[in-house]
């Protein structure tokens, strides 16, 4: 697991690396420039022979580019290099490196002290580099800058790298400036950035890479936060091994609790998403008003007739046929499509009072949950994962969704650790916060996956790997990246505008696979 950090926190771990390890700044900005340049390559083959803008401010990470600048020269690039700024503002190291780049008198270097559009758009740039503002950027992109960005945005020809985070973008919260840079590629230092994944974040940043500047590993360690960036190789790790002496009855046994008239394509999507991740037997009580119509579209899913109330949703009678069921899974799984039926609530309010097995609660039964939150602190089973999305959990804490998003991973922390529950607050991107004060957050997904009976998918995968004994915590940040790579799949494959449900669904066991694959090839 990556730490994410906020501007504040990056720059106290940048002043103790210099101040405290008497790290050279000069060597840490000489590091961040190289590894632009490094990965660019990486991603898209040499720079030799290509043309490089790098547009740079007056602080540090015009400094970065700077050190890009010469390192793209000494790799065979040609570069031309845009300044916008006072060059009597420019102090320390970010003057250095520009003063090396003014005394190399390489041909291929060419610095610009003033932006004329028309003489930019008659040359061509294979690579734009942006290094005009850094983490500490706020609020709004105005004058010069704003008309270098606007030029830099129309320039869909280039590849566009940014320096740390892409000008324009708060590093602590995500918000944009009206004008931002939209890069393809950020290469961010030492230590991946909340703003990177938070509200525009993601729409900016493009693909994000990690650089390692050398950064004392002791003094990320010492300074990590409790918010966390999920890595591939953590769900690797952490996905379930199948024992070779593995039976239906010990890789999961999943009751699911869903459906009402009207509503029974989110139950037939989360158990069957359950067998797709690895369940071994998964029982689906569906209310006998439309028993027979789910039954006829389950082959491994087995179908249980519930009583139902005149509305067609599970009746409160039905708590006699769920008590077995109940004692035999392992886990259960309540919510997704069950109606708001007052009988019905009370069904799932005594479900939750009275299981003692791990309860994965979606959709409805959050709904019905919101009616008696206190339930959480009488309940009897050690584990709860509650899996709303904003709209839910707004209802769930009383608070309005504008407010949650200001301040969205403090709330998840605070509401996680006060019930005692892992709560997967879905969206872009879902979090994963635990009872400990522990927050994920999730790389994978796209928004093709905002589709009906997505959040189906998931409970499904999170309920299946509880069974398969990962802790609730690991089912819940397992299944979301899961999730959101089958997502992923799917978009690559059908397009984002298409996307089903059943789409995520059905590349489950791809994902599986892949993963598995990886970790058996590192073995």
């Amino acid at each position: 697991m990556l730490s994410l950090v906020n501007t504040q926190q990056m720059k106290a771990i940048d002043e103790l690396a210099v101040g405290q390890f008497g790290m050279p700044s000069l060597l840490l900005m000489e590091n961040a420039g190289r590894s632009v340049v490094e990965e660019i390559e990486h991603r898209f083959g040499s720079v030799a022979g290509t043309n490089v803008l790098v547009v740079a401010g007056k602080g540090k990470n015009g400094g970065d580019g700077f050190v890009a600048a010469r390192h793209a020269v000494q790799r065979g690039a040609s570069v031309t290099v845009l300044f916008i700024g006072d060059e009597n503002e420019m102090l320390g190291d970010v003057k250095t490196n520009y003063d090396i780049l003014k005394r190399m008198g390489d041909a291929r270097v060419t610095l610009l002290r003033s932006f004329k559009e028309n003489e930019f758009t008659q040359k061509r740039f294979d690579f734009i580099v942006d290094a005009i503002f850094g983490t500490s950027f706020h609020g709004e992109m105005k004058g010069k800058f704003g008309t270098v960005v606007e030029w830099i945005n129309r320039q869909h020809r280039s590849k566009v790298i940014a320096v740390d985070i892409p000008s324009g973008l708060d590093a602590s919260t995500g918000r944009c400036s009206s004008t931002a840079v939209k890069a393809c590629l950020t290469v961010t230092m030492a230590l991946p950035k909340i703003g990177l994944y938070l509200g525009k974040g993601r729409e900016v940043t493009g693909s994000i890479a990690v650089a390692d500047i050398q950064m004392p590993d002791r003094l990320i360690e010492k300074h990590k936060s409790k918010l966390f960036l999920t890595e591939e190789r953590d769900i690797q790790a952490g996905l379930p091994i199948r024992s070779i002496e593995a039976h239906k009855q010990s890789v999961g046994k999943i009751f699911v609790i869903a459906g009402s008239k009207g509503l029974t394509g989110a139950a037939l999507l989360c158990s069957q998403s359950a067998m797709k991740s690895g369940a071994g037997a998964v029982v689906l009580g569906i209310p006998s008003a439309v028993f027979s119509a789910v039954s006829r579209r389950t082959l491994e899913v087995m179908p249980y007739e519930l009583p139902s109330t005149s509305e067609g949703s599970v009746a409160y009678s039905a708590m006699e046929s769920i008590g077995p069921k109940m004692k035999w899974a392992d886990v259960i799984l309540i919510g997704p499509g069950l109606s708001q039926n007052a009988e019905t609530v009370e069904m799932i309010h005594r479900v939750i009072s009275t299981s003692e097995k791990t309860l994965v609660v979606d959709a409805d039964g959050l709904n019905a949950l919101s009616k008696n939150l206190a339930l959480l602190k009488r309940r009897k089973c050690r584990s709860v994962i509650l899996t709303p999305h904003l709209g839910e959990f707004s209802r769930l804490i009383s608070l309005s969704v504008e407010d949650i998003e200001k301040n969205k991973i403090e709330i998840a922390r605070s509401f996680a650790r006060k019930n005692d529950v892992v709560l997967v607050l879905k969206g872009a991107p879902t979090m994963i916060a635990t009872p400990n004060g522990d927050v994920f957050v999730n790389p994978t997904g796209n928004a093709g996956m905002a589709t009906a009976g997505s959040g189906d998918v998931l409970a499904g995968i999170i309920a299946a790997l509880v069974g398969q004994h990962n802790t609730p915590v690991q089912a819940a940040i397992n299944g979301v990246y899961v999730h959101g790579r089958a997502g992923d799949i799917a978009r690559d494959e059908v397009g984002e505008m298409g996307m089903l449900a059943s789409d995520i669904m059905h590349r489950i066991p791809v994902v599986l696979k892949k993963m598995q694959d990886k970790k058996n090839s590192v073995r």
